[in-house]
């Protein structure tokens, strides 16, 4: 069981709440956050406020918006997998504590490709304080509200490619 640890952005001794962290990468897409007197060392216990085990293993890193923590997983294995399925899902935790304020996602009846070492559902979720965005590869882009309410979709299904010419289209005739 993987366990999430959110070290740095949540071990904040001088503020409860710091700053959003919308993106992969930070409000900024520089990987550096405005922070100050930030730890530079932690460990499983130092300088971690929760930690909570998540479902399968991931490669997505959590987003932040005010007292909530987003991140999104795929579940491969249990009975789904034993009906065929596979589920995508966004998370969403209770930034001062770890605890679990909802789950949504789909289900989804065809494996796509990835790379052994590249779990599905690894792109991070994306939020602008209002909406929180997860793709789902190619099952989509999902949009839900901070209560995981109103999901909106943006299919991602993949076009087959055109046909290949017979002669070139700089060529005259």
């Amino acid at each position: 069981m993987r366990v999430i640890s959110i070290c740095s952005l949540l071990s904040i001794a001088t503020s409860a709440l710091a700053g959003n962290w919308p993106a992969w990468r930070g409000p900024h897409g520089t990987g550096v956050c405005d922070e100050q007197n930030l730890p530079l060392h932690w460990s499983t216990s130092e300088n971690v406020r929760w930690r909570v085990p998540l479902p399968e293993r991931g490669n997505s890193t959590p987003v932040i918006w005010g007292n909530r923590v987003f991140v999104t997983q795929a579940i491969e294995k249990g009975s789904l997998a034993k009906e065929g399925k596979h589920r995508r899902t966004l998370l969403c935790f209770d930034r001062s504590n770890g605890k679990l304020l909802w789950q949504t996602g789909i289900d989804v009846s065809e494996k796509e490709p990835t790379h052994e070492t590249n779990p599905y559902c690894s792109a991070s979720p994306v939020t602008d304080g209002e909406r929180v965005i997860a793709s789902y590869g190619a099952a989509g882009l999902y949009a839900y509200d901070l209560d995981a309410k109103s999901p909106c979709r943006r299919d991602r299904t993949r076009k087959e490619p055109p046909p290949p010419r017979k002669r070139s289209p700089a060529r005259r005739p």
